[in-house]
């Protein structure tokens, strides 16, 4: 958003500097994938939510790099899991180093980040960031102890998704709120909720519908590495042929992409894409709803309307 261009090119300079280390792997690494393409939506909420008499203080400009360097963190941890080859287009981190030293430098990234905002948070915004990286970690391992699992349900899938990616927004969220001192503070930490569910339930939907040369990965690839996600789940709800299809498909010595592209087709054909696809229009109503009565500045509100619009339309 260029409104906020100084903002996002001091948060650029800062997670620069922040990595700065005598073991020249950690910034190596470190800025490799923060330069992959990420969208900064996260600190880009706290901005905005943060902005008093046309100002972002600079504590949330740091805040916003800690919540950055979490969310890179586990994109670092989640590559190693999931023994991913590429992200956004590019070979991942663990690919062109190693797996030990990524892991590494993901609890590295962890670690300086609450080092920020230890000197620039006050306690309560410190108390709620912490609380969302263990629901990072829970959502993680319980996706992990999910694999490949046809049982999973959809009070599972968003236990997951709330865990690994809205924790983190509500967290931002509620952070930018705290910061600026705004009243009713944990509304905004709701609204930053119903951000996080519908992004991730879009990107699920983009694993299956994507162009892989936007999304960076092939058609399909949660479900080769063992993640059923919202219209795979209705899917299987939707008749047990379906449900044994996908079941053979996962289970399989080698899952053929055939396959895969198969069950694709059924998700689109069978309207489980276009289910949920609505629930993540759902979600982000909510968040609409939410955000109007924070009774926050309609300068403000127009600017956050703007990122809504983007989650609804974003095809990457």
């Amino acid at each position: 958003m260029t409104k906020y261009k100084r903002e996002l090119e001091e948060l650029e300079k800062l997670l620069k500097n922040e990595l700065h280390s005598t073991i020249m792997e950690i910034p190596e690494i470190g800025s490799y994938i923060l330069s992959a393409g990420g969208k900064r939506l996260r600190p880009l909420l706290l901005f905005i939510i943060s902005k008093r008499d046309g100002n972002v203080p600079e504590e949330a400009i740091h805040a916003g790099c800690a919540v950055e360097y979490i969310h890179t963190a586990t994109l670092l941890h989640d590559d190693v899991v999931d023994e991913s080859k590429m992200r956004r287009g590019k070979p991942t981190a663990n690919t062109i180093w190693n797996n030990q030293l990524c892991i590494l430098v993901g609890d590295f990234l962890f670690a300086k980040s609450f080092n920020i905002m230890t000197f620039s948070l006050p306690q309560e915004a410190l108390k709620i960031v912490s609380r969302a990286c263990i629901s990072l970690a829970e959502g993680e391992i319980l996706q992990l102890t999910k694999s490949f699992d046809i049982d999973t349900t959809i009070d599972d899938y968003y236990k997951i998704i709330y865990g690994k990616t809205a924790a983190l927004f509500e967290a931002s969220c509620r952070t930018g709120a705290i910061i600026s001192k705004r009243e009713r503070e944990k509304l905004f930490g709701d609204f930053g909720k119903e951000i996080g569910l519908a992004f991730q339930i879009r990107d699920d939907i983009l694993d299956l519908t994507g162009d892989p040369t936007k999304t960076g990965k092939p058609i399909g690839n949660d479900l080769k590495e063992g993640k059923l996600t919202l219209p795979v789940i209705l899917l299987k709800e939707r008749d047990r042929k379906y449900r044994e299809l996908i079941k053979r498909t996962m289970l399989a010595d080698e899952i053929a992409q055939e396959r895969i592209l198969e069950i694709v087709e059924l998700c689109k054909r069978k309207g489980t894409i276009e289910e949920a696809s609505k629930v993540v229009q759902d979600h982000l109503k909510r968040a609409s709803t939410i955000l109007e009565e924070t009774e926050i500045e309609e300068e403000t509100k127009m600017d956050i309307l703007t990122i809504i619009e983007f989650l609804a339309k974003r095809d990457y």
